[in-house]
């Protein structure tokens, strides 16, 4: 009888075999290295998979900060943010003051630097009329440091070619905003105007008068206007106001008026 011995040799670190395959893995990694990490490249590779979760401190209101974050993506280069009325960023965290009342989504557009795109949307994010403009209650108006008034009256008129809006405290104080056209103010953000006359599309006009104090007229800053069925909230903070008052030179005022139509 004969036996017959086969031996099946294994790859020594010097064999042809061994450095073939050696060779071919690392050509296999120096792909996947080559390709970064993102959902897709230009070049047709293969990126791995990463989630970009896009955080924001929403809901807020429209005289707040919207600020926009994203996680979940290794190796950013670049960041392209945009929204459906054209406005984009490409900061890594924007902020956004003033953010347009309503709801939104925002799309965030990663390129890593291994040549991979990730593109995500974030859930809906909520922008509310004002909240709590200068931490005032309603029907306020506050001149810093010289006063705050609440008001027992408002009212709204034509004036001329303007719209005033007018809060009235038994005539110990008035304050007065005045928009353009003869028809209530639309929902909207409106940069304070300075001087008399027509007031222009976009902007308003504010005046504080207090029977103790010379007026009070406002010079820089942003008034909001916001509709809620038939209510129409008119408020601001931090505008700028100038006075003959002593110390009025660096003044600074807060308003949150509700003002419904008789």
């Amino acid at each position: 009888m004969k036996y017959y011995n086969n031996t099946i040799k294994s790859f020594d670190e010097h064999s042809a075999m061994r450095q073939y395959f050696l060779l071919a893995f690392i050509g296999f990694s120096a792909l996947l290295v080559g390709c970064g990490s993102g959902g897709s490249t230009t070049g047709g590779g293969v990126c791995p998979t990463q989630n970009l979760t896009i955080n924001s401190n929403a809901p807020l209101g429209q005289n707040g900060v919207l600020k926009l974050s994203v996680f979940g993506v290794s190796e950013p280069k670049t960041f392209t943010w945009s929204r459906s009325d054209g406005w984009s960023s490409n900061e890594k965290e924007p902020q956004i003051p003033n953010p347009p009342k309503g709801t939104q989504t925002y799309t965030l557009t990663v390129t890593t630097n291994g040549g991979c795109t990730y593109t995500a949307t974030s859930s809906p994010i909520v922008v509310t009329g004002p909240w709590n403009p200068c931490g005032l209650d309603s029907n306020v108006v506050e001149i810093d440091p010289f006063s705050n008034i609440s008001f027992i009256d408002i009212d709204g008129r034509p004036n001329g070619n303007n719209y005033l809006i007018q809060a009235n405290n038994n005539n110990l104080a008035i304050a007065d905003f005045e928009f353009n056209g003869n028809q209530p103010p639309a929902e909207g953000q409106y940069a304070v105007q300075t001087g008399t006359g027509d007031v222009q599309p976009g902007k308003a006009r504010v005046s504080v008068k207090i029977t103790t104090q010379q007026p009070f007229t406002a010079t820089e800053g942003t008034v909001y206007v916001a509709v809620d069925g038939t209510v129409t909230l008119v408020s601001f903070c931090n505008v700028k106001f100038i006075s003959n008052n002593a110390g009025a030179t660096n003044a600074t005022g807060g308003a949150n008026l509700k003002w419904r139509p008789k």
